[in-house]
């Protein structure tokens, strides 16, 4: 079983819901998108690669025609992923509405098969999952019967350290405050800066998450090899970035370390339950 389908199982009821269609190697991009989706309460099912087993093929393809809309998401990944493409002719074909969100503007209908009545949403390149979001609930053919009650927090995602612990990681938070005071090179000018964030090949909505994340990778620009070999990240500040649906280019993270006085956020950023979050520092900081 795919781990997405762990921490987002598809849905299995028999009230209204949507399809989301995407390719297997983009599970990580749809993630952020499937999370949202979850915490505003919209029913969504899905399902990834081919099934082996007969039975299971048949019970995805009933739930897959099931769904009052499909929605693509259309990048590169689904145009040579001949599974996820199998999926969308189906649903066409047996006359299911369609709403495309392109996420980088490339070919939505030769490449695909798209039909010229789907409803296509131009994304910009490098859209957050938060305005795909947006898209998808006013495109044409999404609906007010796909949503019910929000879900809640997995509150297994938030553990409170104990006293003990709390002083071991403040401990391990000085040492690596004092290292790199002592070897943190002089702060660079503004272009040189901005010569960073031009050679980075991994590009962040927020610019306070994106700089958390370049000192967290050992600074210089930020590459896909760079994060993910980050598995645990610390946000200084005593308020959360307003923007974290990028938290989701960490494919290696699990472990997100917040203020005590910043954590009164959390509940607003349902982008966090998938993850655990240690707390640290007094209500001071």
């Amino acid at each position: 079983m795919h781990s997405l389908t762990k921490t987002f199982p598809p849905y299995a009821g028999d009230e209204p819901y949507m399809h989301l269609c995407f390719a297997e190697e983009s599970a990580g991009e749809a993630s952020a998108l499937l999370r949202r989706l979850r915490m505003r309460g919209v029913r969504v099912w899905y399902c990834m690669g081919n099934a082996a087993d007969r039975k299971v093929r048949e019970e995805n393809e009933r739930r897959m025609l099931g769904a009052r809309v499909t929605a693509v998401y259309l990048d590169e990944a689904f145009r040579n992923d001949p599974a996820a493409k199998s999926r969308l002719l189906t649903c066409q074909r047996e006359g299911q509405p369609v709403i495309c969100l392109n996420t980088d503007g490339g070919d939505g209908g030769l490449s695909i098969g798209l039909h010229a009545d789907a409803h296509e949403v131009k994304l910009r390149r490098g859209a957050s999952a938060g305005e795909a979001e947006e898209s998808l609930l006013r495109a044409e053919g999404f609906t007010q019967e796909l949503i019910g009650e929000p879900a809640a927090p997995d509150s297994r995602g938030l553990r409170i350290l104990t006293g003990v612990l709390m002083v071991l990681i403040a401990a391990a938070l000085a040492a690596g405050a004092f290292w790199y005071a002592k070897h943190r090179q002089p702060a660079q000018t503004g272009s040189a800066e901005e010569t960073e964030e031009e050679t980075d090949s991994v590009r962040f909505a927020d610019e306070t998450l994106r700089e958390i994340v370049r000192d967290a990778a050992g600074g210089g620009s930020l590459t896909e090899d760079k994060l993910a070999r980050i598995t645990a990240l610390r946000l200084p500040d005593s308020r959360l970035p307003d923007d974290l649906s990028d938290l989701t280019l960490l494919r290696s993270l699990e472990v997100i370390l917040i203020s005590q006085t910043a954590a009164r956020d959390v509940p607003a950023h349902p982008e966090l339950a998938a993850y655990v979050i240690e707390l640290y520092g007094g209500g001071s900081e």
